[in-house]
């Protein structure tokens, strides 16, 4: 056999071997992003549907990406549909955030976060306000502390574990507000959940 027919008989096998790699990687991509956008939906929905109980109560939130983008409303806040012009798996980040006018409670957020490394990843975190320090250089910092309360692979996620974490912190978070006593919710966080980052802002 020439050389020119051992390169292009090694060349074909390469083509059959880049060609298989190809439709794995678009199989699993494709699953991944049907996978998320099916998660999106649903947290976003469950959230939607928090923020209108909380306001009931006077309970401010806010919610990012902002509902008008992804929500229709026949009757605001509770009647409405998911937007079909919006792009459920392009959204990375989602944000359950306290606006309370106690200084304390201000940032407390509930997010889930998507994160990209050897294959997509689902984080979903609380994070607070440890409070403010000073420095002397660059002045008044406020620190906030994160909680992972679930983190998987998409491809291994389980909606139902996110939204049974959801429900387990939302209804204590309920509770701390109602009761006005913050360390309702930062307990079930602190003797439940593993510690993640803490940083200044």
């Amino acid at each position: 056999m020439s050389g020119d027919q051992e390169q292009k008989d090694w060349f074909a096998r390469l083509e059959e071997e880049l060609g298989k790699k190809e439709k794995q990687v678009m199989k699993d991509s494709s699953m991944t992003t049907g996978k998320k956008a099916e998660f999106n939906k649903k947290i976003l929905t469950d959230l939607w549907l928090t923020w209108v109980r909380f306001n009931k109560q006077d309970i401010h939130f806010t919610i990012d990406p902002p509902p008008n983008k992804w929500l229709e409303f026949s009757t605001y806040p509770d009647k409405f549909t998911l937007r079909n012009d919006f792009f459920f798996e392009n959204v990375n980040n989602i944000a359950f955030r306290d606006t309370a006018k106690e200084i304390e409670r201000l940032g407390d957020s509930l997010k889930i976060i998507y994160k990209k490394e050897d294959q997509e990843k689902i984080s979903m975190i609380f994070e607070f306000s440890e409070g403010e320090k000073y420095d002397r250089y660059t002045g008044w910092h406020r620190y906030f502390t994160q909680y992972i309360l679930y983190e998987s692979p998409i491809k291994e996620a389980k909606l139902e574990d996110v939204e049974n974490i959801l429900l387990s912190v939302v209804a204590k978070w309920y509770e701390s507000q109602l009761r006005r006593d913050r360390d309702v919710i930062l307990k079930e966080i602190k003797e439940n959940y593993k510690k993640g980052e803490t940083f200044i802002e």
